[in-house]
């Protein structure tokens, strides 16, 4: 996956399975379709600077840094929107706070469409990032808390189903349209989910924690159907706030055991491995990756392709994730992440005496392909599953936030990484990177699958620091 932000935010105020009469699928996957709207406008942020840079340069004198900042800024605008996000939740609610950032969403994207100067082009793109940042939380979180358990799971893929199928859009947009075209399409998402918001109500957990039981009422009425045994789960729903607030806990005293500071330590290293891997230097800088390879491939139909493959691997990482071992597909794809940036670091140091036009374009997808299915996937799964719920709470703003910050320092210095040492070298450096996770991985992170919370805690305070087992 992304980055993304799959970030199984959702399961930090996610009530306890309620077992119910039929409750109605339809008004819950309106309501998860239409907050997924704001993972499709992330992914068009992530996208857009794969053809926009190039484009871009036609019109303004972009130096290395001038592309740097261009592509790792939305990162940065994320990272500093993950800690206060949390408050924003508890005073806003889940809803209210994505309709307050849709409209400044979509004025982030008419900016970045009228400016004609790099700094309005950097102060537009902080603020997609920083609106697309808000949606990769509090999207997931929305969708946890109105999910039946039947349809959860479901539902808990809608996120980075979206996110994929923006980026891609972003790339499609970006090579058969203009500049302008793709930044007014990227405005019409969060614009289209501002009109469509209002139509699906604010999750029942939030109302219920504000005291607000008739509201919570009408909200499960709406998301469940009338016949729905409405008063049973809110006598659930009011059970799990209870036991959520005989369990909140400070910073430090939710760090002061060997498991939690150790969980701490394996999920901000896997976000870091995550971003550090590579992956958003080859979602930004797609187009130039490839005119720098000299393939016959033209540069705009491979991102394209990429793009495509890279929905496709997430969709199928889904699948793989909950049959294979999390331990055992970070290793996998540490061995294989390795041998992709290996092997497209050769092809660039061979330069024309390279006879294999399509090498980059195939070692590329198959980064993407065994990134989803560890790196990309895992790191959101283990931050879901390491921690106990009144942990979570600060652990996942912790966590998000590494993640944010080593995708920023990542795209960012990927660019002159390429202007000073060449593509060769910055693949191989990407490639030793994904190397070291494999070494963190195989020594310090435990297997999560099949085990419940209280069998992961054990695990994590009784046994040694170190885990050499395949």
């Amino acid at each position: 996956m992304l980055d993304t932000q799959q970030v199984d935010e959702r399961s930090e105020n996610e009530p306890p399975d309620f077992s119910s009469t039929k409750a109605q699928k339809l008004p819950q996957y309106i309501a998860a379709f239409i907050v997924a709207l704001g993972a499709f406008g992330l992914g068009m942020v992530v996208g857009w600077s794969a053809t926009a840079v190039e484009k871009l340069r036609h019109d303004l004198p972009l130096t290395v840094i001038d592309v740097s900042w261009l592509g790792s800024i939305v990162n940065l605008a994320a990272a500093v929107v993950m800690l206060p996000l949390a408050l924003l939740m508890k005073v806003m609610g889940r809803r209210t706070v994505m309709l307050v950032m849709a409209p400044a969403f979509a004025l982030s994207w008419i900016v970045l469409a009228l400016a004609r100067s790099v700094p309005w082009l950097l102060v537009a793109r902080f603020f997609t990032g920083l609106c697309g940042g808000v949606f990769s939380v509090v999207g997931p979180i929305y969708n946890g808390e109105v999910a039946d358990k039947k349809v959860r799971g479901a539902l808990g893929t809608f996120y980075q189903l979206f996110l994929c199928t923006g980026l891609v859009a972003a790339y499609v947009i970006g090579h058969w349209g203009s500049l302008l075209t793709l930044n007014l399409c990227s405005a019409a998402v969060p614009a289209l989910f501002f009109g469509l918001a209002w139509l699906v109500p604010e999750t029942p957990v939030y109302l219920m924690e504000r005291g607000d039981d008739p509201g919570a009422e009408r909200a499960l009425r709406w998301l469940r159907g009338p016949r729905f045994d409405v008063a049973r789960e809110m006598v659930l729903i009011a059970e799990y706030l209870e036991q959520m607030r005989a369990k909140e806990i400070g910073l430090r005293k939710a760090f002061a055991t060997r498991a939690a500071t150790r969980a701490l330590v394996i999920s901000a290293v896997t976000m870091t491995i995550q971003q550090a891997s590579g992956i958003k230097p080859v979602v930004f800088y797609t187009v130039s990756i490839f005119k720098g390879a000299g393939s016959d491939i033209d540069p705009y139909v491979a991102t394209v392709i990429t793009g495509v493959v890279l929905a496709v691997a997430t969709l199928v990482s889904t699948l793989l994730v909950d049959r294979w071992g999390r331990r055992y597909m970070l290793l996998v794809s540490g061995v294989l992440t390795t041998t992709c940036h290996v092997v497209i670091g050769i092809h660039y140091y061979r330069g024309e005496n390279s006879s294999i036009g399509w090498l980059p374009l195939a070692a590329l997808c198959a980064y993407l392909v065994t990134y989803s299915a560890g790196y990309g996937a895992v790191p959101w799964v283990l931050l879901g599953e390491l921690f106990p719920p009144e942990i979570k709470e600060i652990a996942g703003p912790i966590c998000s936030s590494v993640n944010w910050l080593v995708a920023f320092v990542v795209a960012m210095v990927f660019p002159m990484s390429v202007s000073s040492l060449g593509f060769a070298v910055s693949f191989w450096l990407l490639g030793l990177f994904c190397f070291l996770g494999f070494v963190f991985v195989f020594v310090f992170v435990v297997e999560t699958k099949g085990k419940t919370l209280e069998e992961i805690q054990e695990q994590l305070e009784n046994t040694s620091y170190f885990n050499f087992k395949l």
